[in-house]
């Protein structure tokens, strides 16, 4: 049976947990299951007390063109090995993905340890990792194992962090001081620490360490003064999962006026044309009836995405019945597509 867990069934998903990540400490595993599961969302096929397959769901709020959102962080993505390759994670990531789009939730985000197991479900990347090539050494460092939750230097440590993830970036996860207790719960979970780098009493590096048994970079941020925010591997994948609500977001160098047929096998809801009436301070967006007969620009949803988050430029779409193609190729250009995108977490 196919079900969103009550709380008190989500410790069922532990012994899958342990079998899939095995290389998750115990210290991580009871941190996990002690706070990622008070608030998340966990999707399974379920017989008795048996989890077969599961798929988690970790709020975080996200900033989208100036828009905070709740969204779905997809993690823990797993199968007993006695039910993989039967469909059992099909049907979870279709009803995952279907919910979502009848949520009115623009996107769901992933960070994949195998691209190709998404890219049929139409997740398409749209970030690289960030990466940060500096020499920190003269600045003045503190290292600290201990921070107290709404404390001074919480405060302080909490506004350096949001106000350079917001910089020129369109789409940022945004931290509160619940965020920053849970990260610090994460980061000590095993015996991890933070790096905070000073010039005069300004803060203008962040990091934070883990790992028992090897100490590894959790997360850098560094001020824009000092260092420029490079990129490494490709890192985050997203899911449209209502392109109305998205593009309600979107803003254009000018008014523009263009039908938007959108592809996509799974969410049948937006496997739609979409009137898309835009402007610099305007943004109408709406379902049409069938307009195969009218002119449209038609999209497949991954290329749509990958399009739209600024990622890629050379994306497959026909441009269907415009007798100047060129007039379609504008109105598309006029978009102000996604800039900079600041995601890091992990789980």
């Amino acid at each position: 049976m196919i079900k969103y867990l009550k709380k008190e069934e989500k410790v069922l998903t532990k012994p899958l947990y342990k079998e899939a990540f095995f290389e998750d400490s115990d210290n991580f595993v009871e941190y996990y299951y002690n706070e990622k599961t008070k608030e998340n969302r966990i999707l399974a096929d379920i017989e008795g007390e048996s989890i077969k397959s599961m798929i988690m769901l970790n709020p975080y709020t996200v900033s989208v063109l100036g828009k905070k959102y709740g969204l779905d962080y997809i993690v823990a993505v797993a199968t007993k090995k006695e039910y993989k390759r039967q469909g059992y994670m099909r049907r979870l990531l279709d009803k995952v993905l279907i919910d979502m789009n009848s949520e009115k939730v623009p996107f769901t985000y992933l960070i994949p340890a195998n691209k190709d197991y998404y890219l049929p479900f139409d997740f398409a990347f749209v970030a690289r990792k960030n990466v940060y090539d500096v020499d920190l050494s003269s600045f003045k460092k503190s290292v600290l194992k201990g921070v107290k939750s709404e404390s001074k230097e919480a405060c302080e440590i909490l506004r350096f962090i949001n106000n350079e993830v917001s910089k020129d970036n369109d789409v940022y996860t945004y931290r509160d001081m619940h965020y920053f207790e849970r990260e610090l719960k994460e980061i000590y979970s095993e015996d991890g620490f933070i790096n905070i780098y000073r010039e005069g009493d300004d803060i203008v590096a962040y990091e934070s360490f883990w790992g028992l048994e090897k100490i590894e970079l959790k997360e850098r941020i560094v001020s824009s003064s000092i260092a420029k925010r490079e990129y490494g591997k490709e890192n985050i994948m997203v899911r449209i999962t209502d392109v109305a609500e998205l593009l309600s977001n979107f803003r254009s160098g000018k008014d523009i006026d263009i039908t938007i047929k959108i592809n996509d096998n799974i969410v049948e809801s937006q496997n739609a044309y979409f009137r898309v009436q835009m402007g610099k301070d305007f943004a109408n967006i709406g379902k049409i009836p069938d307009a195969k007969e009218s002119a449209f620009v038609e999209f497949d949803i991954a290329d749509f995405t990958a399009w739209i988050f600024g990622y890629n430029e050379d994306v497959n779409f026909n441009i269907v019945n415009f007798v100047d193609k060129s007039i379609a190729k504008d109105s598309l250009d006029s978009i102000n597509k996604i800039s900079g995108i600041f995601i890091n977490e992990l789980v």
